[in-house]
């Protein structure tokens, strides 16, 4: 079976972690180059993993001329996600990147738009798509199991400090760098596109926190579901999975369900159970995948490629520009002191509603 051939770029502290615990395993990808302007990256991963010198290069640029790499996947900050990314498809590559995609949504925009004009795949790694229990959810909205959805509540408690968290500086640590993942899988799972969003965030004085590390929403979707969000960073109560907790109200029924346990046992925490109107809680049996988290995402992009088909729930770059409009609109409305923002606000001209999205 043919592999594709790939170069990773940036070697920072995720980096590492993608290079070392995920690219190993990848059985469709081949990582042919390594990529990094930080020498002193380049030589702890050559430390790690036996990585030879001859596949590590100083820029893009030379890692695609010495390789013939098809593909690049950026595992760099979102700072420098735009410039590595557009280099990427200027250079005729297919991309995958880390989340969030890009800094602003024009940003974004402008990145759909260039790989679409080149007839290339860009996808980003929306990791929490690939859990049992979420795609298992996205199927119960889908196949009408319970009616339509009415409501949802969600739920996501973690406490930084004893997480080994080390991103304290960052512009916003909650609403871009974790509250994606939950904003993403809202609009996965209900099929739907956010309409109007109230938002409010807070950071405690005892917070390590630069910006705010708690906040709560709440959102309207399309057809009326209306979805209560809670979010902390900074939570001493009972840990949450990584992907919170869900509640969901439908027509004939309810349904819980949580997805993401903590490393070294990320499948743990899956499970998924519904109840009729006055029935039983039935618990629902999942099929435990192993291409699950980020293994799923570049299994994924890897298949697409080579292919030339994209799967179901793909997280194309033009379908999260949806996900990033609702983390924008969130820190709009909390700028606003919670006044209510309306997503066509923020929406690039041609991104509205699922126009061109793949579901």
């Amino acid at each position: 079976m043919r592999k594709l051939n790939l170069v990773q770029v940036g070697l920072g502290f995720w980096g590492q972690d993608w290079a070392e615990e995920i690219l190993p395993n990848a059985a469709e990808v081949e990582v042919v180059g390594y990529v990094d302007p930080a020498p002193e990256a380049l030589a702890a991963l050559q430390r790690r993993i036996g990585v030879p010198a001859e596949r590590c290069f100083a820029s893009l640029a030379e890692a695609l001329a010495a390789t013939g790499a098809e593909a690049v996947l950026g595992t760099l900050r979102t700072a420098h996600h735009f410039p590595v990314v557009r280099e990427a498809l200027l250079a005729d590559r297919h991309v995958i990147v880390e989340k969030p995609f890009t800094p602003t949504l024009e940003e974004a925009a402008e990145l759909v738009r260039l790989a679409e004009a080149r007839g290339l795949l860009l996808m980003v790694s929306q990791n929490y798509r690939f859990y049992p229990a979420s795609i298992a959810a996205a199927e119960l909205v889908a196949g009408r199991t319970l009616g339509r959805p009415l409501a949802v509540a969600i739920d996501f408690r973690r406490y930084a400090p004893g997480e080994g968290y080390r991103y304290y500086d960052i512009p916003d640590p909650l609403l871009a760098d974790m509250s994606i993942h939950h904003f993403d899988l809202m609009r996965m799972v209900l099929g739907l596109e956010p309409v109007e969003v109230s938002c409010r965030t807070w950071n405690p004085p005892e917070s390590p926190f630069t910006a705010h590390p708690g906040g709560a929403a709440t959102i309207e979707f399309e057809q009326g579901v209306v979805v209560s969000y809670r979010a902390s960073w900074l939570s001493r109560g009972p840990a949450t999975p990584w992907g919170g907790e869900w509640a969901m109200d439908f027509a004939e029924g309810a349904a819980t369900w949580a997805c993401r346990g903590s490393k070294g046992a990320r499948l743990a925490s899956e499970r998924l159970a519904i109840q009729r109107l006055d029935g039983p809680v039935e618990p629902r049996e999942l099929v435990m995948f192993p291409e699950h988290d980020r293994a799923g995402t570049i299994a994924a992009f890897a298949r697409a490629v080579l292919s030339g088909t994209v799967p179901p729930r793909f997280s194309s770059g033009r379908d999260n520009v949806g996900s990033l409009a609702l983390v924008e609109a969130c820190r709009l409305s909390a700028a606003r002191g919670g006044c209510a923002v309306q997503l066509d606000e923020l929406l690039p001209p041609g991104f509205g509603g699922r126009e061109g999205g793949e579901r």
